[in-house]
């Protein structure tokens, strides 16, 4: 099996719900992390790891994902001239490294995380691929990016058929995800089962899934529009579960903080951590914050 990892899948076809009404024609992947596209930064994890192809699964009537990663040539003329060359310069140094591919969600397939991957399997062929939620970040100063970090595990592990980046959670948290169990127990491994959103008494890890992966088309034996699960949805982690009983899928630790946003609160606790990393803001940020915490 080819050990190279050239595409990446980048999910972006959800309808954002919870953040209506800022939703309503933006996908909550384009919703700014201060002044940057939550979707930039996975693309920019992507262009770290060496991917090449960075497919995007979109829904239909919401192109703004598209447009986004589209150069401009008039607005890049205007930003040079107003001497915002910094903002343009950080923006092409992703978007000029990758080739683009959009794709919209197929509407006869299930509802569910799995069929913006089985939309795309005709693209991805016959070649391991990365998938990355979009709604999932890592914050990791001077780090590898997690999409690095998942595709040199499995160059490394030639029996992988797929690598699952994992993440420590309190026990609080543990019946918002998918709980990984390791043969072995541990941080890394392969994995034994992953129990999506348990109940309180199914949890036998700490370790949840991280939205950074890596699949071989093995999956699609399993990941077919038919598989459906609870409430009739197309689970990815159904057909993971079910290739994992076959073949090696391992975990990967994750090394950095990772920070969902896919709720209004925690995607506001992701933009605070990501502003106080950034040395214009960070100071006057901790003191607005300390005179509303503790006036």
């Amino acid at each position: 099996m080819q050990r190279k990892i050239r595409r990446a899948v980048i999910t972006a076809a959800g309808l954002g719900t919870r953040f209506l009404p800022a939703t309503k024609n933006l996908p909550k992947e384009m919703l700014p992390i201060v002044d940057t596209p939550i979707i930039h930064y996975l693309v920019a994890e992507c262009v770290e790891a060496g991917i090449e192809d960075i497919i995007i699964v979109i829904r239909p009537g919401n192109e703004a994902v598209m447009n986004y990663f589209t150069p401009n040539k008039q607005l890049e003329k205007s930003l040079v001239e107003a001497g915002k060359e910094k903002q343009l310069k950080n923006y092409l140094e992703v978007v000029n490294e990758a080739n683009f591919i959009f794709v919209h969600q197929r509407p006869d397939l299930p509802y569910g995380n799995g069929s913006p991957i089985l939309t795309v399997k005709s693209l991805v062929k016959d070649e391991p691929f990365v998938l990355c939620w979009g709604d999932d970040l890592l914050l990791n100063p001077g780090g590898e990016g997690g999409v690095k970090q998942v595709v040199d595990f499995f160059v490394s592990h030639p029996d992988a058929y797929g690598v699952m980046g994992t993440t420590e959670v309190n026990k609080e948290e543990m019946v918002r995800y998918g709980m990984v169990e390791l043969v072995s127990g541990g941080h890394e491994g392969r994995i034994k089962k992953i129990i999506e959103k348990p109940k309180p008494s199914e949890i036998t890890s700490n370790l949840a899934e991280f939205g950074r992966m890596v699949l071989t088309p093995e999956i699609f034996k399993y990941l077919v529009a038919t598989n459906t699960g609870k409430d009739g949805e197309l689970w990815l982690m159904d057909s993971i579960e079910q290739l994992l009983t076959k073949k090696p899928v391992y975990a990967k630790k994750i090394q950095g903080e990772f920070l969902t946003t896919g709720d209004p609160l925690r995607f506001l606790i992701a933009s605070f951590k990501y502003a106080l990393q950034r040395p214009d803001l960070a100071t006057d940020l901790k003191s607005f914050l300390r005179k509303e915490i503790c006036p």
